[in-house]
């Protein structure tokens, strides 16, 4: 069976969930003898094609249909939310003889895709690991922003492939990360099969955190506040600074790609006017296996995940599976995975107070939430998860 995972971009330098996502079901697919390949623009990396652990990856030549489109606003499509054209890629998936398109992207690659396997009877399976249901307005606004003020000359495109219907529409299966996505798509599309597919994670020992703390000059005597993700408005990481404007004894560590420079800006521009800076560090990224990931979360006093909107959650799981103890918004498809006072300290999304008071809780329940937490993230594991993805391909090929 041989399979295209068709994905906006996927590159190693710039690392998310999705692309954690896609790279461990492409693994596990390929120990099951299948033939998966991941097809991308070439986004935030280089064209051509690549194989990585026996997996092939295909990047492609694309572009944004706006003008004017200079290359910040490019680059911040890139990192989040663009819509791009990509013909090369299409003429991949027309010729490349695949049984299965697995579509994690939306917009126009979704559509395109969709279209071809209409006319050449390949099932389609949507995976939609952004939340397309359940995206704040606010975040939505600023996630096109680069858009405003723009000629778009991309519709007639669209409309001669008939690329302006709501892909997931035309998949035949739909695979949503949350109970709550998975409510709204059922009202959506009553006539749909919709399945319930969490993410998973990949089990690693903990090294010794090492001089972790020396080579980034956090003091020892501080409890390390940990947030493993993107740097952006949607994690909400600002918010983290009222713990430190409450606690003298934190120092507050970030680790992950900037997907919204203004927004770090804005974060570090806070913390120098409440005299924190010296108590923030900001690491804009580390490949996913990066052992300093690891001594990062060895060393921490607690992991805070105070996203505003959270599709699955990846790095709470992480965290947990890590026995580093979790504060995390009560939001999205977090919810379904964590029970406050019972494997994680949970707050209301965006409520300071709650998240202060989640704070102090965590000295007396520190125990208590590690052992529930090492219990809930056994459970979710890449390879049980791609063996139900490969049930579902072989009933579409039926």
């Amino acid at each position: 069976m041989k399979i295209a995972h068709i994905v906006r971009r996927f590159t190693f330098s710039e690392w998310g969930g999705t692309e954690s996502v896609v790279w461990h079901i492409a693994g596990e697919q390929k120990a099951q003898g299948l033939t998966p390949e991941i097809l991308c623009t070439a986004a935030l990396d280089q064209p051509g094609t690549e194989i990585v652990e026996g997996i092939t990856i295909r990047r492609f030549p694309y572009f944004y249909p706006y003008f004017p489109m200079p290359a910040g606003d490019r680059l911040a499509l890139d990192k989040k939310g663009g819509n791009p054209f990509s013909p090369e890629l299409m003429k991949m998936l027309r010729t490349g003889n695949y049984d299965i398109f697995h579509i994690h992207a939306g917009g126009r690659l979704a559509n395109y895709a969709m279209r071809l396997a209409g006319k050449t009877a390949v099932p389609t399976v949507m995976s939609l690991h952004g939340g397309s249901c359940a995206i704040p307005e606010q975040e939505m606004t600023l996630m096109l922003q680069p858009l405003k003020r723009k000629f778009s000359y991309g519709g007639i495109a669209d409309r001669i492939f008939n690329a302006r219907k709501a892909p997931e529409s035309q998949a035949d299966v739909l695979l949503a990360l949350s109970r709550e996505e998975v409510e709204k798509l059922q009202t959506r599309y009553p006539d749909k099969r919709i399945e319930l597919f969490p993410n998973g994670i990949l089990h690693r020992e903990l090294p010794e955190s090492g001089d972790f703390r020396l080579k980034y000059n956090i003091p020892e005597d501080k409890k390390l506040l940990l947030c493993i993700s993107r740097i952006d408005y949607q994690k909400n990481q600002k918010i983290l600074l009222e713990i430190l404007k409450k606690n003298s004894d934190t120092h507050l560590l970030l680790i992950g790609p900037v997907t919204a420079k203004w927004y770090l800006e804005e974060v570090i521009a806070e913390a120098e006017n409440a005299n924190l800076k010296k108590r923030l560090t900001v690491i804009p990224g580390l490949p996913p296996d990066s052992i300093e990931l690891l001594q990062a979360l060895k060393t921490a006093y607690c992991f805070i995940l105070p996203s505003r909107h959270e599709p699955f959650g990846i790095a709470a799981l992480e965290a947990l599976d890590a026995r580093t103890p979790l504060i995390a918004s009560k939001v999205g498809g977090l919810k379904d995975f964590l029970t406050d006072g019972k494997n994680a300290l949970l707050f209301e999304d965006n409520n300071i107070a709650e998240l202060l008071n989640a704070y102090d809780r965590l000295a007396s329940l520190r125990e208590k939430i590690i052992e529930g937490g090492t219990i809930t993230a056994s459970g979710y594991n890449w390879q049980s998860i791609a063996g139900k993805l490969t049930n579902i391909y072989r009933e579409l090929l039926k």
